[in-house]
């Protein structure tokens, strides 16, 4: 089966922009009173120092001593909240609604409905969120006219995802009534439009809006999927360029399925936009993601190379990096990788990737001893016993394989892999009664069409072979341009005994960029080809190809691992000053200056003496300028400065591109760099008899 790649939590955008006024807080009461000293207190805790416990704690003790404090109680439903206490949360609610004296509290009635709304909608509760909200709208036409347009627009959210798309019109149109100008309305607007096939009205419809507000990201986020389904593609791309570009939010994998239907354009489109832009960082990011979105993964690793190149050694470039190398079937880099990222920010992602690297590579006893690690880190994530289990019954431990399969569903029992995995292993053992048990769990849990899917092989295995086929079928027409999901037909129809299907299909899955050679070797699922002539020709015919695509893109000549790059050493001399602090010679956007390397620093600050001079002759332009920072001294005082970019730093032959430097005006040294932005140019060695850095990348 295609392998499960491990993913970063996705940032999905919403347009419940409503929400954030229904969280606005101040630190005094809502008609200006001033709070008691705990709930002041649970305040400060909250908002300055960012510990909810504390503030939790402290509104419960409030409410211990005046118990009908409706702003303690707000303030302890938004902590419930956030602890997803939601039925305590709407416990006190109800009893705010009892006991709120709104000219008192300063709290209209409608806001506590509104936050009800909140609570049932983080329940999935669409129905009784519609009533609260509805509510709250027709209390706030009286008694909350300042929050109405919130109001309105998370009451027409919740009409919208209730399928109830006239109603949601309703309000959008009111809200445009009460002001024709707001962007939310006109994009909730626009949504049903697209929804509806009105695709022409919706482009036009956020013309408009972006006639108003060129820096708001949603009218490009839907005039993309309405040029998509108008079939426009190259207007399409262009318009999710612009979401990207105006939201740090954007969803970039809706946007790359995007541009995977035109790539060439694409491919240009986002290089215009590189080379272009005055940081061209996240461009060059998106680069790489769009050639692993497209197989390229050897164009992906030389755009890594250039921004490691370019701005030094990131965990997050190694951290990608090694996805891609994996992908090439060159394991041994994709563990030099990932082992970096573990040196400086050991976590439970990064164990499980190296875990999977090590398995691919045919290190079982490795890659077992890593998710063991994993599971040290994280023990309550059933993925790390799926992954562990799985390596112990390749590596011939039954018995192991099923006691981290029964461990991991004993932590996550709506965990359809383990079933079937489980399932797969309790056939082999001859106990087809419970096999059977684990494959209803899996078509009972697995029902929604998307990439991961594993019902298809449960109902094979249930003798259910016609629904197997409509829903693989179903996961191929969902996203028909993913190599993966012609390769899971080619598994099932392995397993059905179909060969010449199978063959065709594993022969789709390559030419759309398949080559995870590694994986079929070790997955039995294609025990039933393994052996045949076709399928070994078939295999033998894309390694060559995949071998010429290593050389061609300058991977040396085993795609095992393939030749180490030659490190880069720098050496400059420096002078040691008291404190801990270093003088080095450096080039500043092409001005020599004097640069201090601070260990006990965290950031970069330069002084605003040499950043005036830099700015008046040409050095720094107004576009280098960003806005405000704090950061910290060595002697751990906070102080706010203004940050420039500095386009090139360069030391000897090592050189930052796009580091961003606070302005410093007390600082006496024209320009210092702490410890975690020295890292960035790779190890730094200092040696003292000598007197010189030593810089390897």
């Amino acid at each position: 089966m295609k392998r499960i790649l491990i993913i970063l939590s996705a940032l999905l955008l919403t347009l419940c922009c409503g929400q954030a006024s229904a969280q606005k807080n101040t630190k005094s009461g809502s008609d200006g009173q001033r709070l008691s000293y705990n709930l002041q207190k649970a305040w400060d805790a909250l908002e300055e120092e960012n510990n909810p416990d504390k503030a939790y704690d402290l509104v419960k003790k409030t409410l211990g001593e005046t118990p009908d404090d409706v702003n303690a109680i707000i303030l302890e439903v938004r902590l419930m909240r956030g602890r997803r206490e939601y039925g305590d949360a709407l416990s006190e609610l109800n009893r705010a609604l009892k006991v709120n004296k709104p000219k008192k509290s300063g709290i209209p009635m409608s806001t506590l409905h509104w936050w009800k709304g909140h609570i049932y909608n983080d329940m999935r509760d669409k129905s009784k969120a519609v009533d609260a909200l509805r509510t709250a709208y027709g209390l706030a036409q009286k008694d909350n006219r300042d929050n109405l347009q919130g109001i309105s627009f998370d009451y027409a959210q919740a009409l919208y995802l209730s399928g109830d798309l006239d109603g949601a019109d309703v309000i959008y149109n009111h809200m445009l009534a009460e002001d024709e100008t707001d962007a939310g309305a006109m994009v909730g607007l626009a949504r049903t439009m697209v929804d509806r096939g009105q695709h022409r009205e919706a482009v036009a419809l956020m013309d408009k809006c972006q006639k108003l507000d060129m820096e708001y990201g949603q009218p490009y986020r839907f005039k993309m999927y309405a040029y998509d389904k108008l079939g426009e593609t190259s207007k399409a791309i262009d318009a999710g360029l612009g979401w990207l570009d105006k939201d740090q939010n954007a969803a970039v994998d809706t946007v790359l399925v995007v541009f995977a239907k035109r790539p060439s354009y694409a491919e240009a489109a986002i290089k215009d936009k590189a080379r272009n832009d005055d940081d061209p960082f996240k461009w060059k990011v998106l680069l790489a993601e769009f050639y692993s979105n497209n197989y390229k993964y050897a164009e992906a690793v030389r755009v890594y190379d250039e921004l490691e190149s370019d701005y030094g050694q990131m965990n997050e470039i190694f951290y990608y990096r090694s996805g891609c190398y994996d992908e090439l079937g060159l394991y041994d880099r994709a563990i030099a990788d990932i082992t970096k990222v573990i040196e400086k920010d050991r976590d439970m992602y990064s164990l499980s990737m190296l875990g999977d690297y090590h398995r691919l590579s045919g290190d079982l006893e490795s890659a077992i001893k890593d998710f063991t690690e994993a599971i040290d880190e994280a023990p309550k994530e059933a993925f790390n016993y799926y992954r562990r289990g799985w390596c112990k019954e390749m590596a011939g431990d039954r018995k192991g394989a099923m006691e981290d399969y029964d461990t991991g569903l004993e932590i996550n029992d709506d965990y359809p892999y383990i079933y079937l995995k489980r399932g797969k292993l309790l056939l082999l053992e001859g106990r087809e009664d419970e096999a059977r048990r684990d494959f209803d769990e899996v078509v009972k849990r697995d029902t929604v069409v998307k990439d991961g899917s594993c019902r298809q092989y449960a109902l094979h295995f249930l003798g259910r072979d016609k629904e197997a086929e409509e829903w693989m079928d179903r996961i191929i027409a969902s996203e028909p341009s993913d190599a993966g999901h012609y390769y899971d037909r080619a598994c099932l129809f392995a397993l059905m005994g179909r060969i010449d299907e199978s063959l065709a299909a594993l022969r789709t899955s390559f030419e759309k960029g398949y080559r995870s050679f590694a994986h079929i070797d070790m997955d039995n699922d294609m025990d039933p080809v393994r052996n045949l002539p076709a399928f070994k020709d078939l295999v033998a015919e894309y390694k060559v190809i995949h071998q010429k695509y290593l050389e061609d893109n300058g991977f040396g000549e085993k795609s095992g691992s393939g030749e180490a790059k030659q490190p880069m050493t720098v050496e400059v001399a420096l002078k040691r000053h008291s404190g801990g602090t270093f003088e080095i010679p450096c080039d500043i956007n092409g001005l020599p200056l004097q640069m201090i390397f601070d260990t006990g620093a965290s950031d970069v600050t330069i002084s605003s003496v040499e950043a005036s001079f830099m700015l008046k002759n040409g050095y720094l332009s107004n576009k280098d300028i960003k806005g405000k920072k704090y950061y910290q001294t060595a002697n751990g005082q906070i102080s706010e400065g203004t940050v420039v970019t500095l386009r090139e730093v360069r030391i000897g032959d090592a050189v930052l591109h796009n580091v961003d430097a606070s302005v410093v005006g007390s600082q006496k040294a024209p320009l210092l760099l702490g410890q975690s932005a020295m890292e960035r140019f790779g190890t730094i060695t200092i040696d003292n008899e000598a007197g010189k850095i030593i810089i390897k990348r």
